[in-house]
């Protein structure tokens, strides 16, 4: 057989598959444009997901979820659990990459400070726990550092009143 006949005996099924293959390729570098264009516009802030455990004097144990979407500002988580209303005040500092947190908490229970501010470091996604001064309470936390996605706070125009609108109150003259 020759070649030119191999050639056209193939070019049915050499055909289809070439019409079709620049549309796969296109659509994946399309995709990843995509991709990139959205990455380009939001910023993150890093921070950590946290997991608050209290243990009481009768072994009852409140659990609490929050997020401290960055570091090095306090964080203050208040919640009712047990006959209870706890606040507790978290300020990490941590490094991407670091496998320890510098925290400084404090625990008030019902307006009563069970631990004043108290600074340690803490493992990353471990947890670690701290008991009060008389051995009754403690505190659980584990931390888990994160990527938050930074909210858009810049206003948006579109809803600027018009001050010539008649629907405006405030609109026109008021002394007519």
């Amino acid at each position: 057989m020759t070649t030119l006949v191999r050639i056209v005996r193939a070019f049915p099924l050499v055909l289809p598959l070439a019409l079709v293959a620049p549309l796969i390729t296109s659509g994946e570098v399309q995709a990843a444009a995509a991709d990139d264009e959205e990455g380009e516009g939001k910023t993150y802030d890093y921070g950590a997901k946290v997991k608050i455990e209290l243990r009481m004097e009768d072994g009852t144990t409140v659990r609490h979820r929050g997020e401290l979407r960055s570091f090095g500002n306090e964080w203050r988580f208040e919640f009712d659990g047990a006959g209870h209303h706890h606040v507790v005040t978290l300020d990490a500092t941590h490094e991407e990459g670091d496998k320890e947190l510098e925290v400084t908490l404090a625990w008030d229970r019902d307006g009563e400070s069970i631990i004043a501010p108290y600074t340690d470091s803490y493992p990353v996604r471990k947890r670690q726990s701290l008991w009060s001064a008389d051995g009754k309470l403690a505190i659980a936390m584990t931390f888990k550092p994160t990527k938050f996605e930074r909210e858009d706070s810049s206003r948006d125009d579109k809803e600027k009143l018009n001050p010539d609108d008649d629907d405006n109150p405030l609109g026109g003259n008021l002394f007519k």
